[in-house]
């Protein structure tokens, strides 16, 4: 992901969250060092990751894939690639937080070996009141999982 991208990330990001991400904050997080990659199908981006990492950990920030591109392993790629690249990097762990409500999400994260290792009450807002985040981990090793 380069700042070129930013428009259509922010784009599919609005298209997939009641509450997205905006341009901005996609362009902050590239100027912090923050790596993301894209999904181009045809020269059309149809998804993004995000992730941060700070010495041994790694965070998933945030992922989308355009709604008329979901469920054909785009996003399993996405996050394998986050995962390789952590572990290329030296992370022993790789964290992420998911919307409670967010089954599909869930079950991939727990099929790629990811634990549910906690929760944030009320972390996201929700369209009625707020929504706790699952916090997730999955321990890196040298063959990435």
């Amino acid at each position: 992901m380069t700042p070129r991208d930013v428009p259509t990330v922010a784009a599919i990001e609005a298209a997939v969250q009641d509450f997205p991400w905006t341009a901005k904050q996609f362009e902050d997080s590239l100027k912090d060092g923050h790596t993301g990659w894209v999904v181009e199908i045809a020269q059309e981006t149809v998804g993004f990751a995000l992730m941060m990492q700070t010495l041994d950990e790694a965070s998933l920030l945030t992922i989308g894939v355009r709604p008329d591109h979901q469920r054909a392993g785009w996003g399993r790629k996405l996050i394998d690639e986050v995962i390789d690249r952590a572990t290329e990097q030296g992370a022993a762990v790789l964290f992420l937080e998911v919307r409670k409500s967010n089954q599909a999400a869930r079950s991939l994260y727990r099929r790629l070996g990811f634990v549910e290792t906690g929760v944030r009450k009320g972390y996201y807002r929700a369209l009625e009141g707020r929504e706790d985040a699952i916090l997730m981990a999955l321990t890196l090793d040298e063959g990435g999982r």
